[in-house]
């Protein structure tokens, strides 16, 4: 057991948070199915997070059957050489472990096979390394950040091969959609993409940095969850990557056809306009979907790197309990979610927040 990108501690509002992939290397051939995964500090012995039963399989990635070939491994491939269990915990701003071990309980499944019990494991945790402290993609109140700070989310548990090496590009991305004062995000009919409230807002750069890679001409997807099938060229859509030093590169992607406002070689300001936001690539709905990456400027051959925002507000959150309701109803469609969105976010007195991850699900107002 190792983990190939041991994990740097992040604030958010709810603590710290470590988030990291152990990848599970059979030293034989006995077919194994983990039952249970138990993170410990070895230096207490605590028992820091577990997941087991219908969790932990929705956070292991099982080696593919057939294996991916060289071809695949080389030109990109979501299939892994390797299983993979991806983990993602928060502790008090105190209590952050210098290492981790782990405890893993095997089930096999051959003929006579019986439970196996192993520990092991240890991975540092990277005190010596800090996120990057970033300022604002958007300007304003209503920005709903989705898909970030939970181990449910698609761009964590995304395992990409490329060049050979397995990485989580989107490891702390976060999708951003406009919602208006009243919750609702967007005006008459919901499916079309340009009747959303965010269709078209600017973003901006998040930092000075200089433009290292740049798309523009994508068409713009009328619909919303229509996406044609994406590549590895078309999935970030109209886009913009930034080197913002030290083997940084901040990702925008999915903006308007046509609205790329800057080019390969061009130095950025801190809140200078680069584009607008829309639907593009493989995207469901209009948003910003926003990454910093290490090492490579790329949405999907680079590893996820952690990043704050320097200063912003909470201001409100998706009611979960009734999001349950409103997907189990009868007649439930996507189109419904969205036309009745208003119902689910609860807006409250804002709670200010620096260098931090939005929550998952949270509304913030950016400076």
């Amino acid at each position: 057991m190792s983990s190939p990108f041991p994990p740097i501690p992040v604030a958010s509002a709810n603590g710290m948070n470590l988030a990291y992939e152990l990848e599970l290397k059979p030293s034989d051939t006995r077919p194994f199915v983990p039952e249970k995964i138990e993170v410990l500090d070895p230096a207490t012995g605590k028992v820091l997070y577990s997941a087991d039963g219908d969790l932990l399989a929705k956070l292991y990635h099982p080696a593919s059957v057939p294996p991916p070939t060289a071809a695949e491994l080389q030109n990109g491939t979501g299939k892994l050489v390797y299983p993979r269990i991806s983990i993602w915990f928060t502790v008090s701003p105190g209590a952050v472990p210098d290492r981790l071990t782990h405890r893993i309980t095997l089930n096999a499944t051959g003929p006579g096979g019986q439970p196996l019990i192993v520990t092991g494991g240890e991975v540092p945790v990277r005190k010596n390394l800090s996120p990057v402290v970033i300022g604002s993609p958007m300007k304003g109140p209503g920005w709903l950040s989705m898909e970030t700070t939970s181990s449910l989310t698609h761009h964590f548990g995304a395992q990409i091969t490329l060049n050979g090496v397995t990485r989580v590009p989107q490891r702390y991305a976060q999708d951003w959609i406009y919602v208006d004062p009243s919750g609702k995000v967007a005006a008459g009919n919901v499916s079309i993409a340009k009747n959303y409230y965010g269709f078209g807002k600017e973003i901006y750069a998040v930092t000075d940095g200089t433009v290292i890679g740049m798309l523009d001409g994508l068409p713009d997807i009328p619909t919303i969850f229509s996406a044609p099938p994406a590549t590895f060229k078309t999935a970030a859509g109209n886009y913009v990557i930034e080197d913002i030093g030290n083997g940084k590169y901040a990702c925008y992607a999915h903006m308007v056809n046509g609205s790329v406002r800057v080019k390969k070689g061009d130095v950025l300001k801190e809140g200078q306009v680069i584009g607008l936001m829309g639907n593009s690539g493989n995207s469901d709905l209009p948003h910003l979907h926003f990454q910093v990456v290490t090492d490579t400027p790329s949405f999907l051959g680079a590893e996820g790197y952690p990043h704050v925002y320097r200063s912003f507000d909470t201001i409100g959150t998706i009611n979960m309990t009734r999001a349950d309701q409103i997907t189990s109803s009868p007649g439930f469609t996507t189109d419904v979610l969205w036309t009745r969105f208003g119902e689910l976010v609860t807006f409250f007195s804002p709670v200010h927040q620096e260098n931090r991850l939005p929550e998952n699900n949270d509304v913030v107002r950016f400076p």
